[in-house]
């Protein structure tokens, strides 16, 4: 006696799934898309300084030429100071090595001192190149405000009588200008005078009326 044997049903294979193309991929939606982080503009820098009640009336940012190459004076007198030092201290080391008890040893101070002063006033042009893309300028209706982010957060502020005179000048062709409007002393005795303003800035009218409408509100 036989017994029927089942029939054997075909074993059902898994379905492949379709490969997705690229145009299936899920657009990238505002929710989606990885975060932009936009330069700063200059009126967004200096809007955080303003006090309650401040009005800005221009902002701005330099040249990084025109922000190098500011105070030319101050650069060269830097430099002469510093190549003295120099001297003084290659006279100094030469003196000491023939006679350890010859009285260079002042000079040596004294040479060192000019090197470090020296140093500081001509490096200003590396320094103003390098930190010139994050220097902004503003002017509002109670100061005028020079503010660096890069290293570390600065701000200079000039209230309006502190305002000496408005001038401006030409930089280059493309329409740029710097507008002077103050001085600050420099040297060791804080004898001499360096220009205080805003570097190679575009539309330098429209800063320059701003500054001005600053310095006649002072009384």
């Amino acid at each position: 006696m036989t017994g029927d044997v089942p029939e054997e049903s075909p074993e059902e294979s898994p379905e492949e799934s379709p490969e997705k193309s690229p145009e299936d991929a899920p657009e990238e939606t505002p929710e989606n898309s990885p975060p932009e982080f936009p330069e700063d503009t200059p009126e967004q820098v200096i809007s955080r300084e303003l006090t309650d009640g401040e009005t800005l009336l221009w902002s701005g940012r330099p040249n990084r030429a025109a922000y190098s190459g500011s105070n030319p004076f101050r650069a060269i007198f830097g430099r002469i100071v510093l190549v003295i030092g120099a001297v003084m201290i290659y006279l100094a080391l030469d003196a000491m090595s023939v006679n350890p008890r010859s009285p260079g040893v002042f000079a040596l101070m004294f040479g060192i001192i000019f090197s470090i002063f020296g140093g500081g006033l001509a490096g200003k042009t590396f320094w103003h190149w390098w930190s010139a893309p994050t220097t902004y300028y503003g002017v509002t209706d109670r100061r005028a405000l020079i503010v660096r982010t890069r290293t570390w957060l600065n701000v200079r502020y000039f209230p309006n009588n502190k305002i000496e005179f408005v001038a401006a000048e030409p930089f280059g062709s493309a329409g740029l200008g710097n507008v002077l409007f103050a001085t600050e002393p420099f040297g060791r005795l804080r004898a001499l005078r360096a220009a205080v303003g805003f570097w190679g800035i575009e539309n330098p009218g429209d800063a320059e009326s701003a500054l001005q409408t600053l310095k006649d509100t002072f009384a």
